[in-house]
Order: structure tokens, then sequence, then C-alpha cells
């Protein structure tokens, strides 16, 4: 599409033919260089008018449109004559006639054949409607124009409305017209099976004002103050008002928000789901690992980045949010095989201990980095500095955030301990700890098969490893405004128009459906200062935005470099021009260039050359990010869900590997659907880059304590339910009341596609993603031989002392036979009879015993492990209380004064117990009637909560 946008209406049509021939940019090679224009063809123009269902985004939205004649595309111009009325002008060179299609996100296309004017009427989308209209009663509410800053957190985008994802009510919120801040919208992390809720908070000066809406409603469940500055009373009354499980993620967010939290803070914990002492110690520690032990990257050779010659491989204890916080920022993820998380707390470990090991492929020798936070330590320093106990409860717990914030927006590292440094880890010990499916040989080293054993302390002490030695820090430059920032996404924007329209032809536009900007803004940091303004400036100069699909906003490491693409597709056409740039850090820009030109097209075509994809990372993409562009911009092309785009952005490119996580998590889904008080948890014993998209979209993560990583060797995870399948992992539907739960082994069968058609491996890797992409959709895909196939199977009923068996992989447990070992006669029935006859008898026991003595501390050792699945959870309208963060005993029985909370485990981390520690399961439903009973007396509160 050729979009010109002057604002000039449109006149003498014919008396200036040739000019607009001349003019017009085709997709064409031949046409856009200028040669074999036809100047004798004559041109067709109409008038189109756009009228959208909310009157006020015909001043906001720029609409865009198909022109087809037959199954062929036209290109066209296309002239602004007023804020809703075009003229398109094209070659009119065809007898078939022509049909027009008016696109806009979150509104339902609409096809017309074409006359001398044209009205469309454009409806909006059942989600774009409910974000629209939540968004004008908040407004209503809470009065957006006097507001000095407004903050949006919501659910709304990978869950679903009538079928279908959500990602069009954020931009309808967007396209509201107040002053809503591209980068003040947080996605909450969340599945397809949940409700969609929204919270509209503003602030006027340190105060905060929230309405929130819940399930999807147009009526508000709350409207009040959501500061932390609020009375006891107030909380209570906030508590009581939220019926979903969101509101520690809404009040967390809000107050380290307005507290100044790092915007790249924000997005994790809207990942996580909150903000907690785990989310800011995950990231404070991050940043003490960076600056003291940075990642070895080589020598800085002609016009790329330097590439790192390290990797960061991470050895963590599930259950506190610093393992999410730290695989966030690192890029370090699962499905990367970068993470390792079981429960090694029988080894001397503790869940806020985190290992990471500096790993030098070349040398096969890395450094072991063991670190922490001493949340005992810093809650004390907290109390002596503010006089407030942190452990209180929830209310406390916000202000113990700010001043955590306060602290880290001052010295990042100042709250991160090193516990051990070591050197000359060996290839040998490398793997011991991360697990290896097959067999490694290095020269005269060969190293077998072995299960990753995590951070086992005990192991890694014993191995008496040489001090590492501390990088000495650099000092960083000054750091850009947020202005400045925007500026930078202005510039970027302004510079690869310049080139399109230099070498093209074309213009940009604004809201151009089929301009996609890809950048690592907003995850990478310049000169020390986050970089999510840049994507503002994008947004307000552009138009695109996530949730239409437009800016894809990968997921990079900290240190990665500053860099955009600009890519333009053709419906009708596999190619896809592209112009690629990077922001140095000295305020220069590198400009992609390959044979004199700034545009190169990186469709299937070019990747099935060689010679022009090696040519193209030398001198076009050399800053090693080559395969991360071409393979979500050739995916991109085909329109994949929002879910998957979600996924692809997480794992940061797209693979064939990538893709069993969907149908994983679908079928989970549909075939193992959650009930009540029920939390899905996964264990993986099979890791490659589907467990990212499985751990995107089933919302289960190490730092909620319910996605464990115990990798096992290729023998062990050979199917013998599926014929050429393999077992992925376990999957544990844990029911948090009865403290009992069900596990499946799940196994999945590749499909067949068939790639004889290209070349190159690069290219037979598009046309298999193309395959699954389609798949996804429920598009035919005639490279599909044979379909992929997901089973469960082994499903038997456990105890909480299995549970935790398989969590830790107590020393050789072998997840996949330790299942298979277990009884699958036991039935839910037998279970509950064992613990009513468990509790029967630890009644009549304690009748000869002193309860005063120990009461206590039974009750408040039980408080987490009997959340010790949390997850996905179904508890949406089941409200419950936890005797952990009631506040002053004292008061405990007053629901007034006492602060409600739970620790719900949808989105928050729990505490991981070894089987050696563990409350003794006979004492189980002894202490869950003692939980229940002073749950009572307390009152309830349901929230999403916190470590």
């Amino acid at each position: 599409m050729v979009v010109k946008n002057n604002g000039k209406r449109f006149v003498f049509i014919l008396l200036v033919v040739t000019l607009i021939a001349l003019m017009m940019g085709n997709v064409c090679a031949e046409d856009v260089n200028g040669t074999n224009v036809d100047t004798l063809t004559p041109t067709k123009s109409i008038n189109v008018e756009v009228n959208y269902e909310y009157t006020n985004d015909n001043n906001n939205v720029i609409p865009d449109f198909y022109i087809y004649s037959g199954e062929d595309k036209i290109e066209y111009n296309k002239e602004l004559v007023s804020s809703n009325r075009f003229v398109l002008t094209f070659k009119d060179n065809s007898s078939n006639g022509y049909n027009i299609t008016a696109l806009t996100a979150g509104y339902i296309s609409q096809s017309q054949i074409i006359s001398d004017s044209i009205t469309f009427n454009l409806k909006a989308s059942d989600a774009y409607k409910l974000g629209r209209d939540v968004t004008a009663d908040a407004d209503r509410l809470l009065d957006f124009k006097t507001a000095d800053d407004i903050l949006v957190v919501t659910t709304a985008g990978v869950t679903k409305l009538n079928g279908k994802s959500t990602e069009d009510a954020l931009e309808a919120i967007l396209n509201y017209g107040t002053k809503i801040k591209y980068s003040n919208v947080l996605m909450l992390r969340d599945t397809a099976v949940n409700p969609i809720d929204f919270a509209f908070i503003v602030k006027r000066g340190n105060e905060l004002k929230a309405v929130i809406y819940e399930n999807g409603s147009r009526s508000y469940s709350y409207l009040g103050t959501i500061s932390e500055n609020m009375t006891r009373e107030q909380w209570n009354n906030y508590i009581r008002s939220i019926h979903g499980q969101n509101a520690w993620s809404f009040a967390s967010l809000a107050n380290g928000w307005v507290a100044g939290v790092s915007r790249e803070v924000l997005q994790e914990a809207a990942f996580h789901g909150h903000i907690c002492e785990g989310t800011l110690g995950g990231y404070s520690i991050v940043k003490a690992l960076i600056k003291y032990y940075p990642p070895v990257q080589e020598t800085l050779t002609g016009g790329g980045s330097p590439a790192d010659v390290t990797s960061y491989k991470i050895l963590g204890v599930p259950g506190g949010s610093d393992d999410d916080a730290v695989l966030f920022f690192l890029d370090a993820t699962i499905g990367k095989t970068s993470y390792v998380g079981i429960d090694t707390t029988a080894t001397g470990a503790t869940e806020n201990m985190l290992g990471f090991i500096r790993w030098d492929a070349k040398s096969l020798s890395g450094d072991l980095i063991i670190m922490s936070f001493d949340s005992k330590k810093i809650k004390a320093d907290f109390k002596a500095e503010t006089g407030i106990n942190a452990d209180a409860g929830s209310l406390e717990e916000l202000k113990y955030c700010t001043w955590w914030i306060n602290k880290i927006n001052k010295n990042p590292e100042e709250l991160a301990t090193f516990l051990y440094e070591f050197t000359n880890l060996t290839e040998e010990q490398y793997y011991y700890l991360m697990g290896t499916a097959k067999s490694v040989v290095h020269g005269n080293v060969s190293i077998a098969p072995v299960e990753s054993h995590g951070l086992d302390l005990k192991y890694i002490l014993s191995l008496n490893l040489p001090k590492a030695t501390r990088t000495v820090p650099s000092g960083e430059s000054g750091s850009l405004s947020d202005e400045e920032m925007k500026n930078i996404g202005f510039e970027a924007y302004n510079k690869a128009s310049a080139i399109f329209k230099d070498e093209l032809n074309i213009n940009l536009g604004k809201d151009n459906v089929d301009l996609g900007i890809f950048t690592s803004a907003g995850y990478v940091y310049l000169n020390g200062k986050e970089t999510v303004a840049v994507r503002d400036g994008l947004y307000e100069i552009a138009g695109a935005t996530l949730y239409s699909k437009n800016l894809l906003q990968y997921h990079q490491a900290l240190w990665k470099p500053l860099w955009f693409t600009f890519i333009l597709r053709n419906p009708n056409s596999d190619v896809l021009y592209s112009v690629y740039l990077r922001y140095n850090p000295d305020g220069t820009w590198f400009v992609g260039e390959l044979n004199g030109s700034n545009v190169v097209d990186i469709g299937i075509e070019t990747l099935n050359s060689s010679a022009k994809v090696k040519a193209i990372q030398k001198t076009f993409m050399p800053d090693k990010n080559w395969n991360n562009i071409q393979s979500i911009a050739n995916a991109w092309k085909s329109n994949p869900n929002f879910d998957q785009i979600m996924a692809f952005l997480y794992h940061n490119h797209v693979c064939p590997g990538v893709q069993p996580g969907f149908f994983i998590t679908d079928y989970i889904q549909q075939n193992h659907p959650l009930g009540e008080n029920e939390s899905y948890n996964y264990i993986a014993s099979s890791t490659y880059c589907k467990d990212d998209s499985l751990t995107y979209l089933l919302g289960v993560s190490p730092g909620m304590g319910t996605y464990f990583v115990q990798k096992l060797p290729n023998s062990d995870v050979t199917s013998t339910y599926v014929d050429g399948a393999t077992d992925e992992g376990a999957l544990v539907i844990w029911d948090n009341n009865l403290n009992i739960g069900r596990v499946v082994i799940v196994s999945f069968k590749w499909p067949t596609i068939d790639t004889s058609m290209y070349a190159t491996s690069e290219a037979k890797r598009a046309a298999q993603i193309q395959a699954f992409i389609d798949l996804y959709k429920g598009i035919n895909n005639p490279n599909v031989l044979e379909n992929f196939v997901v089973k469960t199977s082994e499903e038997k009923w456990i105890t909480a002392e299995q549970f935790n068996l398989l969590k830790s992989g107590s020393g050789e447990l072998n997840t996949m036979a330790y299942i298979k070992s277990l009884d699958g006669s036991v039935t839910k029935e037998d279970l509950l009879k064992q613990l009513e006859k468990n509790n029967n008898s630890n009644t009549n026991a304690n009748t000869n015993t002193n309860t005063n003595s120990n009461s206590n501390s039974n009750v408040n050792e039980n408080s987490h492990s009997s959340a010790s699945s949390a997850g996905v959870s179904n508890n949406r309208n089941m409200p419950q209380s936890s005797n952990s963060n009631v506040g002053d005993s004292n008061n405990a029985l007053d629901p007034s004064s006492a602060d409600l909370s739970s620790d719900d485990g949808k989105s928050y981390e729990v505490s991981k117990k070894s089987p050696a520690k563990s409350i003794n399961p006979d004492y189980m439903p002894y202490v869950v009637i003692v939980i229940l009973i002073v749950g009572i007396l307390v009152g309830v509160g349901y929230m999403k909560h916190r470590k």
C-alpha cells in the first residue's frame, strides 16, 4: 500500500494521470526501481468514507484498505480529505472489477464492490466494545483530565471473550483519546480460560484512586483509594470488594508505579503477576551480577555489536518471585534451556538463593556465582528505619515494597548478597548441575546423559572450586530523559520512512496494517537507562501497538543493543521489505545496507539463498539477531493469533520447537480443566523451546512455584504411550483445600511436514513454522503429511508427600519412573478416607497434649505448604483467608482491624519444603481445620498474594 497523507483535497485527477502513475509505489521490484512504469494505463479514483461505531475514533484512527481484482492485490495511493474521508487512486487495468476491504485494529473488517463512492460503517469487536465501555466509565468516575497520570492494569490479551483473544480491549483503551500513555498500559500474563479484569488508577500527587472491573463486567467492583497510605479499614474494604484474585496485583503494581520503580520492573512484575520483595530482590541480584560478572563479549569488529562469548545459566529453587525476575531480565528462559529448578532445600539451598553459571562454550569452563537477598535482615532494616513490621500484613508490605524501590533506585545492587563466587567450573560439573539429554563428546572428554541436579549446594561446596575474580565496574555515561528516549522512536520512524520513500517510493503512513515495527526497545538499557519510552515515541508517530500486532517488542537481555526493523508485507507475496537500524550509545545511527541498498527482502525466497543470508548477516543485520528478527517477521506475515505472538516474543524468536507448547496448553485446558480450588503445576522432563510457550500460556512459572525443571536423558523420556512421542513432563492438578492432587504424564508426537521444496535449513524451518501456524488456526496446510499427537497418561492420585518428592527430584529420583511406579488403583475417595482417619487419630492423640505449646507453630508452618501448588487456580469466586498475614495477634479476631489477605496461588510464589523437612502428612488435616477456624474468625479476603 502507498500512503499519500497530505490533507489536501484531490483535484483535477484526469489532468495529472501521468504524474500520479510515476509517483505510485508498487511492491514489484521493477516498478520500485523506476523501470517498466506504465504511464499509459488509465487510473481510477474512488471516494471512501469510513465511519466507526465509536465516533471519536473518526478523529483518532486512520483506516487501511485492501483493493483486489480477483486474487490480485492492487497498489494504490491514499489521500486524506478529512478526518474519515479518503480518495484512493490506482491503475485501472482490470476487466474483472474491484473489491475493497476496510481494516482497522479492533474493528470487524468489511468488503464492498468498488463504485465511485463508498461508505463503510465499521462495527467494533466484542473485546473492543468491552475495553472502550469500561474506559469511558472509568473516565466518568475518575476524571482522567484532572489526573497527574493514569495507569491501566488488565488481564485482557491472552484471555478470551466469546472464544476470541481480547487484545482489542487494550487497543480500545489507547484509542479512547485520553492521556493514557502507551507504556502505562500493563497486560497481566494470564490464561485463555480466566476472566477479564481491568483496573484504572489515577495519580494526584502521591494519592492513588482506582476503579476496578472484574469478570468482563461493565459494572465496577471497587471504587476508591488504592494507596499504601489508606487506613486498615479502607484496605479491608478494598479486599472485600474484589471478588477475583487480582487484588494484590493491582495494589502492588499501582504503588510500585507511583513510587517510581523502573518500568522494566513493572513490565516483569506484570509478567509475574505483582510486585513483591522477590520481584525487587531478583532485579537487585541481576543488576549486581552484571555489574561484577558481566557477559564476556567478543572484540568489536566491523559494523556489528559485539557478540557474547559467555551465556548465563540459572540454578533456582522454584517458589520465590526472584526466579521469574532473573529469567526475565537476563532473557535466560526455560525454553532456551538456561534454567534448571527443583526443590533442593534438602541440600542446604533456600528459596531466595540463585546460582548463576557464566559459561564459556569455547573454553568449556565457567564461573559459578551464588546469590541471594537476605529477607530477614532487610525486613529488620526496614523496621529499624520505619518502625513498621513488614510481616504484619499486606498493607504493611505495600510500604515495604516502596522502601525497597527507593533503595534500588539509588543503588540497585545494595540489597543483593553474594554468597559464593567460584571459578573453573568444569564441563563435567556443569552438566551434572544443568543436565544433558544426550551424550556430550569434546576431544577426550565424554559425558554420558545425566539428569539435572540444579542448585545442589552440598555437591557444589564439595567441589572446592577456587574463588572467582570480580570485574572492575566501568562508570556509566549520562542517561537520556524520557523525552529524549521518545525522540529516538520518532527519529527511527522518520529514518525508515525516508528510506522507503527514497528506494521504493512508498510513504509508510500511520496505522498501516502491513507495517511491522520490530524492536528491542523496552527490554534493553541505553547508557544505564531503561528504553521503555522509545515505544511511546513509536506509538505516537506510527500508531503501532503490540495489541494491533504491529509494534513487536522482542524479549532481550539488558545489555543488548537498541535496534529497530521496519517491515512491509504484502498479503499476496512472500516478499518482506525491511529496513534495519541501530541506535548507538554515542548517539549515532547504524543503517543496514546490502549491495548499496538499505531495503532488503527477508522473506522466504531470501531464506532459501545461503549466500544472501550470509551477506545480510555481515552488513545488513550484523548484531547477531538475524534469526530472532527474520523468524518472527516471517511468522508475523501470516497473521498468527495474538497468544502465539506473545509467546514468540517472550521466547524472542520462532522455531518449530516453540510450537508444541501451544497444542499442549490447549489439550490441558480442554481435557484437564480446573475444578474449584485446583491449580496447575508442571514438572518438565524434556526441556527445549516449547517450555517458553507453555510457561507463557498455561500461566505457570518457577517464580510462582508452579514450574519445575528436571531435565532427563532422552532414554528416560521416550514415550511408551504413543509410538514416536516424547514424555515432555508431568502435569499436577492440585487441590489447594483438600491437599491432594492428581498427576499425569504429558506426551507429544511431532507432525510430519514436507519441506523438500526448499534448499536451506532456514527456508525449511520457515515452512515448518507456517505449517504450525496454520494448524493452530485450523487452516489446512498441504505440507502437513501427518498431524501431531498430544496425549496424557498414567493419571494417579497423589498425596502432599508424593508431590514434594516429585518437586524435589530427591536424590536420583526420576520423575517419569516415579509416576509410573505409583499405585494407579488409589482413588480420590481412598485418599480422603485416609486423611480423615489420620485426622481422627491425630485429634485423639492431641487430647493428651498441651496444645498451647505448639498450636501456633503448626498453623504458621502450614500456612504456605497448604498452598504448595499454587499456580493457575480456579478460585475466582472462592474467598479464602490466611493466618500468615493477619496483623497484630491482639487484633486478629477483630475483622475491622485485621489485614485481610490470602495465600492464593494463581500468580504468587509459594514456599517449598524438601521431603525431609515437610510436615508429617498425618497432621495435615488437623492443621487445615485450624487454619479454616482462624480464617472464619478473622474474615475473608482473596487476592493474588506474595512472599
